[in-house]
């Protein structure tokens, strides 16, 4: 069993960037789609790891001093670091705060060394509240978390005791794909992870072609000449003619009602292939709400909110019953923020009037998961609606 922190961490920035010429960095050979998730439970100080939805292994973890401290979301991790440096302190030494490794986390597109998965020369911190921000884990089982995991792996971060499934935003994890993108512009950067706050393994020259193998946000994953997997910003490549690309995550019918999965064991993926990360795992017989279909799959909306999708060999239409009347929630301030995750920092999709009826469709902790007008879902906090 083992422990992890997060801590906010203003003055690393340069510190970090300093070290990379010393310690040097690691990049991974790993197939396209990233088939792990992380859940961090800020109450209980756990940290959960997950593959192909099922719980693998729990790390009691220290995170921040209070509540506000530790962002909550999902988030991906770009970048990890071999002893890294702490202002004038070297990495490796015993009284550096960091420890031996270092996982990066892009909280609202930042670089990754804000906010990070790392280790601590507090053990006895670990299992408290007891950091600035980032998440603290005892020595062997970070080195052990830092072996498994790749870049591109999300992050669940949360208030609230686990149920034993990953529940985060399946869009924060690297998506497979397949097809080729040509470079664009002279030298572009290949990373090891999806973040400029990521380390160069190569640049490439205007023309050269690439093979795509994922893509998670803003960026692509490629695999390189030797068998090696990086990552490239989408506005330095274009794809070639011919080629797909994403996933096809947009042609869905629109739909409503539920499903029933009919198998005694369901996955529940991010996107629409047989190939995309397992995000949760369910039994025979459980209802999940329906958003959409195609040919070959169901599009659902999972008791979070979050969009994910489920084959329909393993699901059915369930028997229409006599709809219920619509649960609805009234905002209550002059003008309420709508986002698209439950956090104060995530995007804000929409503004509201005071007065304005949303229906409601769910709850994820102090959030209200509502629908808006155009289909899409939001998340709007419970102190400013009714």
């Amino acid at each position: 069993m083992g422990r992890a922190t997060v801590r906010h961490l203003k003055w690393f920035v340069p510190t970090l960037i300093a070290i990379t010429v010393a310690f040097g960095f690691f990049y991974t050979t790993a197939g396209a789609a990233s088939n792990y998730q992380v859940e961090i439970d800020k109450t209980n100080n756990k940290l959960h790891l997950y593959k192909n939805g099922e719980l693998k292994q729990t790390y009691p973890v220290a995170t921040g001093r209070t509540e506000e401290l530790t962002p909550e979301g999902t988030f991906t991790m770009v970048v990890k670091i071999n002893k890294p440096g702490w202002k004038n302190i070297p990495g490796g030494d015993p009284n550096n705060p960091l420890g031996e490794k270092w996982l990066g986390l892009s909280v609202n597109g930042d670089n990754g060394r804000t906010y990070g998965i790392h280790g601590t020369n507090k053990p006895e911190s670990i299992g408290t509240h007891a950091s600035s921000g980032c998440v603290r884990m005892k020595k062997e089982d970070l080195i052990e978390l830092y072996n498994t995991i790749p870049e591109g792996t999300p992050v669940w971060i949360h208030k609230g005791a686990s149920t034993g499934k990953w529940s985060g935003d399946p869009s924060f994890a690297v998506q497979p794909t397949q097809g080729k993108v040509k470079v664009t512009v002279n030298l572009a950067n290949v990373r090891t992870g999806p973040s400029i706050g990521a380390f160069i393994i190569q640049q490439e020259k205007t023309g050269v072609i690439l093979e795509l193998t994922g893509f998670v946000k803003d960026w692509y994953q490629v695999k390189l000449e030797n068998g090696k997997i990086g990552y490239i910003h989408n506005s330095t490549v274009t794809k070639v003619s011919g080629q797909t690309g994403n996933s096809p995550v947009a042609s869905f019918t629109p739909k409503s009602g539920t499903i029933v999965t009919t198998e005694s064991v369901v996955n529940i993926r991010s996107t629409p292939s047989l190939s995309a990360p397992i995000v949760q795992k369910v039994q025979q017989g459980t209802k999940i709400t329906l958003t959409g279909e195609n040919k070959d799959w169901f599009r659902v909306q999972l008791t979070t909110g979050y969009t994910a999708y489920v084959h329909k060999s393993v699901a059915k239409l369930a028997t229409p019953s006599t709809p219920a009347q619509p649960q609805m929630v009234t905002v209550t301030v002059n003008l309420a923020n709508i986002r698209n995750a439950p956090s104060q920092k995530a995007t804000i999709i929409m503004r509201v009037a005071k007065g304005t009826k949303l229906e409601k469709t769910g709850t994820n902790g102090e959030w209200f998961i509502v629908k808006l007008k155009d289909g899409r879902t939001g998340f709007i906090h419970n102190s400013v609606a009714q």
